[in-house]
């Protein structure tokens, strides 16, 4: 069984923490200054959900979502844990 090793990471905006699992390779990249956006699980504000988008330029990081909120901007050294997951 073939299994594809991904990251989970976290980061803090203020009122609680927000993760997102990506690829571990596609992670590896965005430590050495890749750019990349990656859509995450979903984001409730206000009791709705709201499609999340983390991009990641020149070691920062930017969450924003689909309704025009900014939740996070920051670089790689705020993220508050990595953990590896299948």
């Amino acid at each position: 069984m073939n299994k594809t090793l991904k990251t989970r990471v976290t980061i803090s905006y203020g009122y609680d923490n927000h993760s997102l699992v990506l690829l571990t390779s596609d992670f590896e990249k965005i430590k050495s200054g890749a750019s990349m956006n990656i859509d995450g699980q979903g984001f409730s504000i206000e009791g709705e959900v709201s499609q999340d988008t983390w991009s990641f330029k020149n070691k920062e990081i930017s969450v924003t979502c689909e309704n025009g909120f900014d939740i996070f901007q920051g670089t790689l050294d705020d993220i508050i844990s990595t953990e590896g997951v299948l």
